[in-house]
Order: C-alpha cells, then structure tokens, then sequence
C-alpha cells in the first residue's frame, strides 16, 4: 500500500464514530419531529444532518475494507455510494416541495376529508359537494358546499355547519380552516344552471357535474 500513513487511528476513529452516533441520533429526530408536525424544513434538515452520519460510516467503512484487504480502491467506492444517497435524498427533497409548490393533491387527505364528510352529513341528512383543499404547510385549508333541505332556517343551518366544519379541524393534523357554503336543494339547480348535484343511492355523498355548454 503506497501513499500517505495512517496514524492515531483508534483515537480518529473512535471521534468519527462518536460524531456518527451524534447525527445519526440529531437526524433521525429531526426527521420523526418534522413528519409528526407535516413540516418539510424539518425534514430536510434531518436528511442533511443524517447526511453526515453516513458520510462518517461510510469513512469508517472505507478505511476497514482498507486495512484488512490493502485495496485501496474501496475507499472512492464507499465515497461514490455515499454521493448517489445524497443525491438520491436531494431529489426526493425537490420533488416534495416541487409537488407542494404545484398544490399537488394528497390522496391521504382527500380520502379522510370525503370520509369525514360523508359519515358528517348522513348524520344529519344533507348532502355535499364541490370539496377542495389544500395544504398550506402549517394548516389545511378546506372549502365544500352542503345542500340543506327545504325549509331549515337560516339559525339551524348555520348551526349544522358549523359543527361540521368543527368536527373537520379537529380531524385533519396539524390542523384544518374549514370554510362551508350554504345552499338549499331544491333551488340548487336554477340558481347554478351550469352545475347538477347527483344523490348516489347508497350514501348521502353527492357529486358534482358540469353542464357542457
């Protein structure tokens, strides 16, 4: 083996195994702490702390496939299999905030949200639709138009709703701004010409439809 000689390598390595034991620990929290409150900045800064443990085990690696085989090659291959993680990881992390940048839907959300709903008006017999949501990061922001019978006040309504809209934030993590919008059944299609409201037989659930034009 030419080159450099490696000295003090139990104190080294014992410091480079003490750092990876630090990061690997800080990254790993960082990381369950940023998924537990839905926040990507967390995430990431777990990732790049947990980047320099995989670095340092990469090192210690290396450096032991070294000694014991005198094949010096195997250091820049652990190198190389430690920048590919990296860039494997860094990809990752553009395509979340990419996705959350375009308001890209969350199919997890969507179907508790249409759970939530659909379950919330059977019970007090009305119906739903238009639903759209987004993530805002730090909350969600929820809108839906609930159809009413014909004939319940406006006091009665208002109370329904609300309670609805209650049930919804205190569903959704970390929490939810639910915005509902009143409307009656029966007048539904004459003031909204270009939209249908469809009842399936089985649930309370409603879908929207567009009218071509």
């Amino acid at each position: 083996m030419t080159g450099l000689s490696l000295e003090n390598l139990g104190f080294g390595t014992a410091l480079t195994a003490v750092a990876a034991a630090i990061n690997g620990g800080l990254g790993a929290y960082l990381i369950w702490l940023g998924r537990r409150k839905h926040s990507l900045i967390l995430v990431a800064n777990g990732k790049h702390v947990l980047t320099d443990c995989w670095t340092s085990i990469a090192v210690l690696v290396g450096l032991g496939l070294v000694l014991v085989t005198k094949w010096l090659p195997f250091d820049p291959i652990c190198g190389l299999l430690m920048a590919g993680n990296i860039l494997f990881s860094g990809a990752g992390l553009m395509k979340s905030s990419f996705a959350g940048l375009m308001d890209k839907a969350d199919p997890e959300t969507h179907r508790k949200l249409t759970g939530i709903l659909d379950r919330e008006t059977a019970r007090h017999g009305l119906i739903y639709h238009h639903l759209r949501h987004r993530h805002l990061g730090d909350a969600h922001w929820v809108e839906v138009h609930l159809l009413f019978p014909d004939g319940t006040g406006l006091a009665e309504a208002h109370r329904v709703a609300s309670a609805i809209e209650r049930v919804v934030e205190e569903s959704l993590e970390p929490h939810a701004h639910v915005t509902s919008h009143l409307e009656c059944a029966s007048d539904h299609d004459e003031l909204h010409p270009h939209e249908r409201v469809a009842t399936a037989p089985s649930s309370k659930r409603s879908v929207l439809s567009k009218h071509p034009d």
